[in-house]
């Protein structure tokens, strides 16, 4: 059975817009990953403070019939045949970092993950692209849509458009 799956993207090292679009293409080629929605790229100061400067942050929606520890393993693989390092220290910069939010309505808390994601619903960067595509996904612990969230959201940290995406990321 397939369910739509959300994942944050993130970059704040090198050419962002193009390490953002480029894990967007390879989430794309995952096997069995299909009818891939797209958010528009924002630029956001990171949390906590970074060298690398701001991120460029957003949210791929896909249809998928894996199970979300697959989904997970599928993501790590691409970050590091992107060039992340699989250990790092709480705010260091990465040059891609993608994050797992919500499996359709999963409520999961594994040693590995919890789903959905323990901070999506406290971050102005992941909730503006991810009501871009779903405002009225309703979160499956606090039971509000993602509309509500930030509309709701003490998180004053700036959010700004940075890039449009023209066209849809072809699926497999």
């Amino acid at each position: 059975m397939s369910e739509r799956a959300y994942i944050g993207i993130g970059s704040n090292l090198g050419d962002r817009i193009n390490q953002c679009r480029q894990a967007m293409r390879a989430i794309s080629g995952i096997p069995e990953v299909k009818a891939m929605l797209v958010s528009s790229l924002y630029e956001a100061a990171p949390v906590p403070p970074a060298s690398g400067g701001w991120f460029v942050n957003g949210v791929v929606s896909v249809e998928t019939a894996l199970p979300p520890e697959k989904l997970l393993r599928e993501l790590q693989r691409i970050e590091r045949e992107m060039g992340r390092t699989p250990t790092r220290a709480p705010g260091e910069d990465r040059s891609i970092d993608l994050d797992l939010l919500l499996v359709g309505s999963q409520v999961l808390e594994r040693p590995e993950f919890v789903l959905p994601h323990p901070r999506l619903h406290q971050r102005r960067f992941v909730l503006v692209p991810l009501c871009e595509l779903a405002p009225d996904l309703y979160h499956p612990v606090l039971g509000i849509t993602m509309r509500a969230l930030l509309e709701r959201l003490d998180d004053p940290s700036p959010v700004r458009l940075l890039a449009r995406v023209e066209h849809p990321v072809p699926t497999g």
